[in-house]
Formats: C-alpha cells, structure tokens, sequence
C-alpha cells in the first residue's frame, strides 16, 4: 500500500458515516501528518476511485470520498492498513509490546471475541495508560457471555498490575456496539471509533462494519471526547429530564443529546448531593435502557466505581425491577476488587418514593 493511499483510508475509516469533500481529506491529512499536498492527495483518490477501493459522488461542484465495501478486497486493504498502524504504535514500544504479547496469548482461545481495538493509542501511551474496546460476538448464552466479561476484567487487572500502567477496558455485547455507533447520542463508542487500532481479528472487525453498512446501519463517528466534566450545566439539565429527573427553577431548553452514563459521570463531577440522588432515579427509571457495561467502564475511567457499586447495591435492595439487572454489573465490579462507598439507602428510597419508582 502506498503511503498516500494509507493516509487517505486512514482518514476515510474516521470518518465513517460523515461526507468527506477531496479538499476536506486532504486538510485532515495535513492535520494527522504534518503534511498533504491537494494536487497529490487529487490524484491518488482518483486512482482509488478507479482501483474500485473508494467511490466518488458529485455534491454540486464538489467531490466526495467512500469506501467502497462492495469491493470484495477492501476488507484485505483495511486489515493492512491497521496491521500498518499497529506496527507503528508498538515499533519503539517495548513494554507495550510485552503487554499486546500477554494480550494475544491470553485471548487467544476466547472464541467470543469479535475484535479488540486500542483507543487513543498515542496519546494513552504518553500518560502511561491504555484503554480497550472489546466487541464480543452474539451469543444467547448469558453464562458464556458473563464468563468472558469477567475473565477479561481479571486478565486486564492482572496485567495492569504487571505492567504498572492504567487499563480501561469497555466490553460491548455486539448489539451493544451497534446500538451506540448508530445513536444520536454523545457516547464513548461514537468517539473511540474516530482513533483507534484494531489489534486483535483486524479483518473481521472490517468485516462486521462492511456487513452493517450494507444491511443500512448509518454509522456516526465523533472527532472531539465529551468529557464529563465539561458538560454544561443547560446541556446536564436537558439530559436528566430526558432520563426522567426533573428539578424546580431551571427552565429546560433542548441541548445536545447525551447518553445517560455520561449524564450519570457529570453528575459525579459536580459533587452536589442534591444532584447525586438522580443517579439512583435514572437508574431506577430507565433499567432497560441503561447500558451497564458502558457505565462499568465509565465509572472506573473517572473514578467513581466505588460509588456506583453502593448505588447498585441499595436499588437492588429496593427496586423489585432493578434485581436482575443489577447483578451482572454488581459481581464484575465486585471481581476488579472495587470497594463499595455505601449509599444513603434510607434517602435514596425517600426520593424513589417520591417520584414514584418502587
């Protein structure tokens, strides 16, 4: 693959799901590499176009770039071009590289796993950490599932504590992973698609993205990381109405929609006990919509898992519909060694009682 040709599907499988104008892919590569010639980058997606590796749409007076994933060979094409990208992640890396070796040997007989990305590679390693999104397979057997989930938890621990470096790990179901690429909320997925490396079964992470595209799945890749605790205070308010928690005084004005488990992580930034009861509420209100293993993963990103383990633990106890759902989560956090801040179960059930969750 030529080194143009790398640049530009790099720049392509970022932006998956957004148009992208000749003139816009070659500012994105100036961006990623320092340098891009227009004239150059011209050329070289016109010799794509004709290779059948991407398609060219006219918008008017302007061109834009796809991937075509009706061409048989692109699946080969994206694999090289990840295999490239992790080669020059882990070239000067050697104690990143003794981590993927433990990794790969560790998961090698996992037969759930779908694929294993790396995200943020770069600018993880310069702060001494290293997060992971694990798409598992589909599977009706939850014993296997929960099985997997906990074994990879405890390998992770195991070589975050080896290693001394910090591992975040999110481990999607595969309806999980579909849901969150294609939402219209601000979530994880949405962003850790934008840079990441697939390092483990590159091909048949393109694969199931090919085979999604083509049955319709319109994915939506985010460039900027929602931090929890920047999200403002008319955005937070929108959010928690929309989760069903809503306060007297502010007025709600329609903001940016973000997924409840971000919703539930600002909350946690801004240490206000008043706001710190909506967790329980939302949770309460919205089991079959809260994604549990995107809060796991949250939660010990940001550092509130203690907390989140109390809260679990007191709506178990109090929430007849919130039981079942809350075990999973409340035994893999259990297995990572999180000690449970207790929750103030007495308040908590005064306020679910308020507004009518029992």
């Amino acid at each position: 693959m030529l080194d143009m040709e790398f640049r530009i599907l790099d720049v392509l499988t970022r932006e998956i799901g957004n148009a992208l104008s000749i003139n816009k892919i070659a500012e994105k590569v100036r961006t990623l590499y320092g340098s891009g010639d227009y004239k150059n980058i011209y050329v070289a997606i016109n010799n794509m176009n004709k290779d059948k590796i991407v398609t060219l749409e006219q918008a008017g007076n302007t061109s834009i770039a796809s991937i075509n994933f009706e061409n048989y060979l692109i699946i080969d094409l994206l694999s090289e071009m990840e295999l490239r990208k992790k080669r020059d992640f882990l070239k000067n890396r050697q104690e990143m590289q003794m981590l993927m070796l433990e990794f790969d040997t560790y998961l090698y007989n996992q037969d759930l796993i779908q694929s294993i990305s790396i995200i943020n590679p770069e600018r993880n390693a310069k702060l001494n950490k290293a997060e992971f999104l694990v798409h598992l397979k589909k599977s009706s057997n939850r014993k296997v599932v929960y099985e997997t989930k906990l074994g990879i938890y405890v390998m992770l621990n195991h070589l975050q504590m080896i290693h001394t470096i910090r591992i975040d790990a999110l481990v999607l179901e595969d309806d999980e992973v579909s849901d969150l690429l294609k939402s219209n909320e601000a979530n994880p997925v949405r962003e850790m698609f934008y840079d990441k490396i697939a390092i483990f079964s590159s091909q048949s992470f393109w694969l199931w993205i090919r085979n999604e595209i083509i049955k319709g799945m319109k994915i939506k890749t985010e460039e900027h990381q929602t931090h929890p605790a920047k999200i403002s205070e008319e955005d937070l308010v929108y959010n928690l109405a929309r989760f069903g928690y809503t306060e007297f005084g502010p007025k709600i004005k329609e903001g940016r929609q973000i997924c409840m488990e971000y919703t539930i992580a600002a909350i946690m930034f801004r240490k206000d006990a008043r706001r710190i009861d909506a967790i329980a509420i939302m949770l309460a209100k919205n089991t079959k919509r809260t994604n549990y293993d995107l809060l796991l993963f949250i939660s010990r990103k940001y550092d509130f898992a203690e907390k989140i383990l109390g809260i679990l633990k007191s709506l178990r106890n109090l929430v007849t519909h919130v039981t079942t759902a809350a075990e999973e989560p409340i035994r893999l956090l259990e297995s990572m060694n999180i000690e449970e801040i207790r929750a103030d179960e007495k308040n908590m059930k005064d306020r679910l009682k308020l507004y009518r969750v029992t």
